[in-house]
């Protein structure tokens, strides 16, 4: 799998706080020139392992660079401009490991907004924004939410969509999916206030409040 720029996943809170504001504060062009040479350094790796593109989408080193810069890219609460995530399937066929690929992906990326969303409330509590109970109720009403934010999130982009063959003669297809921090935002905040406006109406003042919906 491709190292994230930032993992929310890998990095503790602090230390990807101070990651990510190391990058909001940098010029577009380091950040850039920071990208290019990571992506430059996966898109080697990937071909050395056997991965390659079909015809019908950009080169593997095209995908890798804008999978990336797009990492680069945070606003002043720190929240990703793009939220990504990945995922590999295995299959005879190339058609139905996309497929699955792609479905696990999303999948990946529900779990991903949710922890993006999170880290925002723990922030919110930390910097005392919001008090502990109300931002434990908005967590709560986030991780209620997730079946509802997977059937709402429908415009997402594929940023990366490379495929091997396996020593088994098996099919290997690897997809990247990305929404924008704005549709993440519109997809939590649809399935959370419908969960808000059962219990409080307060709660849901406070979420859009903070987050500026």
């Amino acid at each position: 799998m491709a190292a994230f720029v930032v993992s929310s996943y890998a990095q503790n809170f602090e230390e990807q706080r101070k990651e990510r504001v190391k990058i909001f504060k940098a010029s577009k062009k380091k950040n850039k020139d920071k990208a290019l040479i990571l992506s430059e350094e996966d898109a080697e790796q990937l071909l050395n392992d056997g991965w390659k593109t079909t015809p019908s989408t950009l080169p593997l080193e095209r995908q890798m660079d804008a999978m990336y810069i797009m990492q680069m890219e945070y606003d002043s609460k720190l929240f990703p401009a793009y939220v990504m995530a990945e995922a590999n399937s295995v299959n005879q066929d190339y058609n139905a490991a996309k497929k699955r690929a792609v479905e696990l992906a999303k999948s990946a990326l529900v779990e991903k907004i949710q922890s993006e969303i999170s880290l925002q409330i723990d922030w919110a509590i930390k910097t005392e924004l919001i008090e502990s109970k109300e931002g434990e109720a908005l967590i709560k009403s986030l991780k209620a939410a997730k079946n509802s934010i997977s059937q709402n999130l429908e415009d997402v982009m594929i940023v990366e969509d490379i495929y091997r063959i396996t020593s088994s003669k098996r099919v290997e297809v690897r997809v990247a999916i990305a929404c924008t921090a704005d549709v993440a935002k519109k997809v939590v905040k649809d399935a959370v206030n419908a969960d808000l406006e059962r219990n409080s109406e307060k709660l849901q003042q406070r979420l859009d409040d903070y987050f500026g919906w």
